[in-house]
């Protein structure tokens, strides 16, 4: 089969409400829009991060968008990972369309995974939303800080409200995140994600302080 068609099927077989970034084959012809918010992650702040010579881990790939950046911004080795194999499919099909070497693509769930060897630097970017929030956020984060050694880059959103994007069950949020994250009906999550890593990572925002707060800010951590 053509590796465009199989691309396509495989695209179809998602769905595009499952599809975060564009999708362009090897000739940039868009096939997929991707629904994620543009202004989250966006490439430009990415590229602020020095990706050259280094090895990737990026969680939760989808179709590799951000494997396929890292690999063109200087990466030796990224390894992309996502729990649908039919986003995997899509990816190993988009690396062959492109020739792209030093990226590969495995099917998993990180935060149970059998991953070995640790990287320079891991992305979680356009991943943690309002059902892995009311779950509780610390095995992803725990993932992230478990696999890097030097530096990771994490998209948040700065609060959610609780009534509103959280279902209300105020009781089970605070036990995920303690009342100290909790003010006025609202969790600030990304004060929570700052506190978690206080102790062996610094945190700086590399994207805009954007006036709308439903936008997730891109976040740098580095370790100490």
């Amino acid at each position: 089969m053509d590796l465009r068609v199989e691309l396509q099927k495989t695209l179809e077989s998602v769905g595009p409400e499952n599809i975060w970034r564009p999708v362009y084959d090897n000739e940039q012809v868009l096939l997929a829009d991707g629904i994620g918010d543009t202004r989250d992650g966006r490439p430009q702040d990415i590229s602020k991060v020095d990706f050259k010579g280094k090895t990737v881990l990026d969680l939760g790939c989808n179709f590799g968008y951000y494997s396929f950046l890292a690999k063109r911004l200087g990466a030796q080795k990224v390894v992309g990972i996502d729990k649908d194999a039919r986003a995997i499919k899509g990816c190993k099909i988009l690396k062959t369309m492109d020739n792209t070497k030093g990226v590969n693509f495995r099917t998993g769930d990180f935060t149970n995974s059998s991953i070995s060897g640790t990287f320079d630097i891991v992305m979680l970017i356009n991943f943690i939303g309002k059902i892995m929030v009311i779950e509780g956020i610390q095995r992803l984060l725990a993932a992230a800080e478990r696999f890097s050694t030097q530096t990771m880059i994490i998209s948040a959103r700065p609060f959610y409200r609780i009534s509103k994007h959280l279902g209300g069950d105020a009781e089970s949020i605070i036990r995920h995140y303690t009342p100290a994250y909790i003010n006025n009906g609202k969790l600030y999550l990304i004060e929570f994600i700052r506190h978690y890593f206080h102790d062996n990572w610094d945190m700086s925002v590399i994207s805009p302080n954007h006036v709308c707060d439903s936008i997730k800010r891109t976040l740098l951590f580095v370790r100490k």
